[in-house]
């Protein structure tokens, strides 16, 4: 809200609650920003977007004069909203693939980007899709889009390969054909979708509150996660892709087994237990704020993110702040004791821009120790 993408160190080894530093706060979106993306193999460049109509990226070893490297503005009309459904890098992080709320898909070649132009479109909703997200594929020569029929309002995953489209330099903007594969897998709307570092699953979370975990070499959905009762916002996988995350509205975080869906644990946010696969639990400490809900339940988090290297989980939310109490990350039990690592705060934030006051962003960072 306050228009900054802020980036924090994590010192592990501190013993002590306030255990984070910023380390740089990127100024430039005139509006609140919305989404980042960190390159895949460059841990320097950082891609956001605000909602004042702008896709930015930066490199955060040289923000002295607060300036991004790039910058790309929305193609799609004002009516659709200030803010795309999404934006994702490529594998080799060559290319940016910025989703519009129009339901067409852009894809930028980072080397040419300040030219505002992309180098390939495609429009989904010819083929009566509503996008809501869109991901590259493993080997990159596919775009993966999970979308919504507006025929009969089922989820769909929708594959197609994008650097063949014919779109080039000038900018064509190509339907999406017929022939592009498409997999049904929920009863509606799929908000959500991740694929394994390994390549090998695809996770899907949906408004139906499902989790679906798709072998990728033969786009079946091996197995489902249905512990959710409310939609699916967020799914990640664990970097060496033995372990996914998924959260909704509802209090936690759940952990699973990639391969299966069996519950390992769930990381709670607020409450002052956490479940382990086996139903045990155990005090856990309180830090942070608590979101307001009235109830004692911290809810779950908008997004959330694996560490590219070990078991360390970020939950990002956003919250009012006119509530008391703490907010923490924790658990144990059979399956999986998480221990809290740091909440990304420090000190008094800035002032909310007009018409935010009261609401507040946080991120919890959880380490997972799996036994």
């Amino acid at each position: 809200f306050d228009r900054l993408a802020k980036i924090w160190t994590i010192d592990s080894s501190s013993t002590t609650t306030n255990n984070t530093r910023e380390y740089t706060a990127l100024m430039g979106h005139t509006a609140p920003v919305e989404r980042v993306r960190f390159h895949p193999n460059e841990p320097s460049l950082l891609c956001t977007a605000a909602e004042d109509r702008s896709v930015r990226i930066w490199d955060i070893r040289h923000n002295h004069n607060n300036r991004s490297n790039h910058k790309m503005e929305l193609k799609s009309p004002e009516k659709y909203g200030n803010c795309p459904a999404s934006i994702e890098w490529s594998t080799q992080g060559m290319y940016v693939a910025v989703g519009e709320k129009n339901d067409v898909v852009h894809v930028y070649d980072v080397r040419k980007c300040d030219t505002n132009q992309p180098c390939a479109s495609f429009d989904l909703s010819v083929q009566h899709s509503v996008l809501q997200e869109c991901h590259f594929s493993p080997c990159g020569q596919h775009l993966v889009a999970a979308t919504k029929s507006s025929v009969d309002g089922m989820g769909q995953v929708r594959i197609w390969r994008w650097n063949t489209g014919g779109g080039g330099d000038d900018c064509g903007e190509e339907e999406v054909k017929d022939d592009a594969s498409v997999f049904v897998g929920h009863t509606g709307p799929i908000y959500t979708l991740a694929f394994s570092p390994d390549g090998t699953r695809l996770a899907t979370g949906g408004s139906d509150a499902l989790v679906g975990l798709w072998d990728v070499s033969t786009m079946v959905c091996a197995s489902t996660i249905t512990r959710r009762t409310k939609f699916v916002r967020s799914v990640a996988f664990s970097y060496d892709s033995k372990f996914v995350a998924s959260c909704s509205e509802e209090d936690g975080v759940d952990i699973s087994l990639a391969c299966d869906g069996s519950k390992v644990g769930l990381v709670s946010l607020s409450s002052t237990t956490t479940e382990g696969g086996g139903g045990g639990q155990q005090q856990q400490q309180q830090r942070g704020y608590q979101m307001n809900y009235g109830n004692g339940i911290g809810g779950g988090a908008d997004e959330i993110c694996f560490h590219p290297k070990a078991y360390i989980i970020a939950c990002a939310r956003n919250y009012s702040s006119t509530g008391g109490g703490g907010s923490g990350a924790g658990g144990s039990g059979a399956g999986a004791s998480v221990g809290d690592v740091g909440v990304g705060r420090s000190g008094s934030p800035p002032p909310p821009p007009p018409g935010f006051a009261g609401n507040q962003s946080q991120v919890t960072i959880a380490r997972l120790v799996i036994t």
